[in-house]
């Protein structure tokens, strides 16, 4: 599939959206959470971008590979087997927990047995038994683009490397992402790795944004000169960041090659300031 225009909309507008789709990706990550093997790594918590479908899908779960997913545009929790819709929901005017019950209930599961990860979210209405909104479908629109791209270009980035991760997306930050790690025998604490991902927006920056992270941090001081635009973040992480008003200040046919030259750069110089 081909890349999908981006810019439609200001980055800074997506906020309230981004928000909301991150919250209600917490009921498609309840179904790994609650109902697969825990994981060392939390991966059965994660989810993924389908290109065929255009959706945030979550763990297939059952004799019946149910897996539950989330359609941006109508703000829709569905529940998918295969690639058809046995089931859907608009979030809009429902609450986070009346989602959780509706979706343990076309699993086939107690309601208390299905429950939401455990980690901190962002501050929203919802969180606090507000109702979703049916507002802001231009918004999820553009988020949609914003996944669908980063997700089919760090695949592609990564797609020769056999020690990177899945690109999956994580319902604590809501990032898509793939994790190479240099020292495979290591600790992960210690195993020298970097992350190569997408970000909608977070506490960093309100709008979205692509990244490189090195692990362990690099020196700040010494960090290099990275191309495309690319810069270092320094303020509570150290990675090298493509920010979104960046991406969609040239023309549509261009954008594509700039987030591909920035991450390219971003991996070989932290991959020289790590020593991989």
């Amino acid at each position: 599939m081909s890349w999908k225009p981006l810019g439609s909309l200001l980055p800074g507008t997506l906020v309230e959206a981004r928000l909301e789709l991150h919250w209600a990706t917490q009921l498609v990550s309840a179904v790994g959470t609650s109902l697969l093997p825990p994981q060392s790594d939390f991966s059965h918590t994660n989810c993924g971008w389908l290109a065929e479908l255009g959706v945030l899908a979550g763990r297939a779960v059952g004799d019946d590979a149910l897996r539950p997913a989330l359609v941006f545009e109508g703000l829709e929790l569905v529940l998918l087997d295969g690639t058809q819709e046995r089931a859907a929901l608009p979030l809009a005017g429902h609450t986070l927990e009346e989602g959780r019950v509706w979706l343990a209930g076309e699993l086939g599961v107690p309601s208390d047995e299905l429950r939401l990860p455990e980690h901190e979210m962002p501050a929203h209405p919802v969180g606090d038994g507000g109702v979703f909104s049916e507002a802001r479908a231009d918004q999820r629109i553009e988020l949609a683009a914003w996944f669908a791209d980063a997700s089919r270009l760090i695949r592609r980035l990564v797609a020769d490397d056999p020690t990177a991760s899945p690109v999956r997306c994580w319902p604590h930050h809501f990032d898509i992402a793939s994790l190479i790690v240099l020292d495979g025998d290591a600790e992960p604490e210690e195993a020298r790795s970097y992350g190569v991902g997408f970000s909608p927006g977070d506490q960093s920056y309100a709008q979205p944004y692509f990244y490189v992270t090195p692990w362990p941090y690099p020196n700040a001081d010494a960090l290099p000169v990275l191309e495309a635009g690319a810069r270092w973040h320094t303020s509570g992480w150290t990675g090298a960041v493509l920010t979104a008003d960046q991406v969609i200040s040239l023309p549509h046919e261009e954008q594509q090659a700039q987030v591909t030259r920035a991450l390219k750069s971003a991996i070989l110089a932290s991959r020289a300031l790590l020593g991989g």
